[in-house]
């Protein structure tokens, strides 16, 4: 297998983003705007109630191979497992929890792909200089560059990757998020911006 310098990756993560700064519009999403990652959905649960970060031996340059799970998996209501909510029969979207630019995305997971995250959408918030990953996704509706806010439609929640697919796998968002230091992006724990967001969905009535 292909080894790649680290240190060199960093530093073009860290080049990248100065340059995405400087062209990025001057409207900036700060936290208080943050919304919750998923739109249109009936009822939701947590993996282990919210507590399954779990840092172990992480190591964003590992990809799929890395150890842990520092990152959080919002399940929806789907018994059959067809990807649609039991309760609003239509597909649950996954949303921009920030403002950003998509950096990356994969859309081309298959069944027996052993890339563990299936489809996913990395963002970049220029704000805090942050990293959110969106991954499981059965579509993706963005593409690298562009500029979205908090609550735009990124993709629909899925059962993709190479665990996830399998007969136990449950329909489910996994979201994480990294803060770039010095171009190195280390994961962050989100259970109470997530439950936040939760919240404020919730009493906003939109789930109605």
């Amino acid at each position: 297998m292909q080894k790649y310098d680290k240190e060199s990756f960093i530093k073009s993560i860290d080049s990248i983003s100065r340059e995405i700064k400087k062209i990025f519009p001057d409207r900036k999403y700060f936290e208080f705007e943050y919304v919750f990652p998923l739109s249109e959905f009936s009822t939701v649960t947590h993996r282990q109630n919210g507590d399954d970060y779990v840092i172990d031996k992480y190591d964003y340059f590992q990809g799929s191979e890395s150890w842990g799970h520092p990152a959080h998996d919002i399940m929806i209501k789907d018994d059959d497992k067809n990807l649609i909510d039991d309760s609003t029969g239509k597909y649950v979207n996954v949303v921009s929890m920030s403002g950003g630019i998509v950096f990356s995305i994969d859309t081309s997971w298959k069944s027996g792909s052993r890339l563990r995250g299936g489809k996913y959408v990395k963002i970049y918030d220029v704000t805090y200089d942050r990293i959110f990953y969106y991954s499981h996704l059965d579509s993706v509706f963005v593409f690298p560059g562009d500029i979205v806010k908090p609550g735009d439609k990124i993709g629909y929640v899925g059962r993709t990757g190479r665990r996830t697919i399998l007969p136990d796998g449950k329909t489910h968002l996994h979201i994480a998020m990294l803060k770039l230091e010095n171009g190195y992006p280390k994961p962050v724990e989100i259970k109470k911006l997530i439950f936040r967001t939760k919240e404020k969905y919730f009493n906003a009535g939109k789930n109605k």
